[in-house]
């Protein structure tokens, strides 16, 4: 008897395994159809007039651009403050709903918290309203800003050019002066074709 139970356990496991796993693959082309991860870097945006945020001087433009084996081009801009404002100017080939994805770092402040006050992001001028997320230092001590991807959620975007900004909003992480977390690349779900013009010679 106990045998037959065990068996027909089994079969029922066996059973629900199955439906999950159909549930999961459904779920996977549900996510597929939504349309192509595209990946823009920030360190190819326009760095020219943008001031940082530094222990000893404040480092700008191109200086604001830092190497880590961490970041997916293996660079990353870092020091970010209010008057460095990243902006991707993005091109689409039609009027879409995109998802906003950003991958951030630490930017050596410690563990964070960031919501649309503290960093602000815009699109086309309107504040994008996300829900809060942490950053927090890596436990490498030669490379510590443990870059993350956030989900933002979904933004509009026009045919044509588009900005999207990420600037250090209302919050005190850094020496008192607003700051922002170090910014890897921002990465947009869509099926809509975009590009971005990317100004390679800022790390070459």
């Amino acid at each position: 008897m106990k045998k037959m139970k065990l068996a027909a356990m089994f079969g029922m496991a066996a059973v629900m395994a199955m439906g999950t796993g159909a549930a999961f693959a459904e779920e996977k082309e549900t996510e597929a159809a939504d349309g192509n991860e595209q990946v823009f870097e920030a360190e190819y945006t326009e760095l020219e007039g943008l001031e940082g945020l530094g222990v000893s001087g404040s480092p700008s433009g191109i200086g604001l651009a830092a190497e880590s084996a961490e970041a997916s081009n293996e660079f990353y801009l870092g020091n970010l403050g209010v008057d460095s404002p990243v902006t991707f100017v993005i091109t689409s080939d039609q009027e879409t709903t995109a998802t906003l994805k950003i991958r951030v770092g630490s930017n050596i402040l410690g563990t964070c918290s960031w919501d649309p006050e503290s960093y602000v992001i815009t699109v086309n001028g309107g504040a994008v309203e996300y829900e809060e997320f942490t950053t927090e230092n890596g436990a490498d001590m030669n490379d510590q800003q443990n870059f993350k991807t956030k989900t933002i959620g979904e933004i509009q975007l026009v045919e044509g050019e588009n900005e999207i900004v990420l600037v250090a909003g209302d919050n005190t992480y850094r020496s008192n002066m607003p700051s922002a977390p170090s910014l890897d690349c921002i990465k947009l779900i869509t099926d809509a074709e975009l590009s971005m013009e990317e100004i390679e010679e800022n790390i070459e």
